[in-house]
């Protein structure tokens, strides 16, 4: 996934995406050393700087791996890749289970902050309404893969705070306040990580996200919370439902 308007990309991101490309092909394979840093820079037209700052994030996903006096070498091309199904929504628990990876989640932040405008429009919330946001990476595997933030009603659920938040918030709404979540509404975009996003993932490089907009509702459709969600690009391919073609004559 590129997101680079009508110009080309970086050179450390070029040289990334052409190392990272010829391991998932397997024209570099696992034992293999990459080509050295004056070969990448003169491939590429670039400096010793820039290939290096290519290879590091290659190296945090455990791609590479640097070995003094001898080079760089290829130890894994397994990265995880995960494909959420949005016809049918699940909680990452629930998913990771499913396809058998270890997951947990950290929190990050766990405060009350007004709503803007676009959390109001979302929960039906007044103006200077104020919500509850509770910031998590979900991991997967050992890796950071979703940032996730989630906003509910302060009003309503203010004891939520108190709570014991290594129980995922959805869950807490079922356990501690008895409601259900009955259906979930889906908004999906493409993104850059920004810089928060960056160092929460462990990069250094705008990793290209799928930013999900999750709202979850009861069977009466009125909303409950709102999560916002960063998916690393580079670990998830989300899959859309089959559907019949429009024919010209019903738009």
């Amino acid at each position: 996934m590129r997101i680079y308007e009508n110009q080309r990309p970086p050179k450390y991101i070029q040289i990334y995406e052409w190392v990272r490309g010829m391991i998932r092909e397997g024209r570099l394979k696992v034992g293999d050393r990459i080509p050295t840093e004056p070969d990448l820079a003169k491939q590429f037209d670039s400096s010793r700087m820039t290939v290096r700052k290519a290879i590091d994030p290659l190296v945090l996903e455990g791609m590479v791996e640097r070995r003094q006096g001898q080079g760089t070498f290829v130890v894994s091309n397994d990265i995880v890749k995960l494909t959420y199904d949005v016809s049918k929504p699940i909680r990452f628990s629930h998913e990771m289970k499913q396809v058998g990876l270890s997951h947990h989640h950290e929190v990050i932040a766990a405060k009350v902050i007004n709503a803007d405008k676009r959390l109001q429009q979302y929960l039906n919330l007044s103006e200077g309404a104020r919500v509850i946001l509770i910031k998590m990476v979900l991991y997967a595997d050992g890796k950071p893969m979703i940032i996730e933030r989630n906003y509910f009603s302060h009003e309503d659920y203010h004891e939520m705070l108190k709570m014991n938040l290594s129980v995922p918030p959805l869950q807490l709404l079922t356990d501690e306040f008895g409601i259900e979540v009955k259906k979930v509404k889906q908004y999906i975009s493409a993104v850059c990580a920004g810089k928060s996003e960056m160092k929460l993932f462990g990069v250094d490089y705008p990793l290209p996200c799928i930013f999900l907009e999750w709202i979850s509702c009861d069977e009466k459709s009125l909303p409950l919370s709102v999560s916002l969600c960063h998916y690393r690009g580079d670990s998830f391919k989300f899959k859309i439902p089959a559907s019949e073609l429009v024919k010209p004559d019903t738009i």
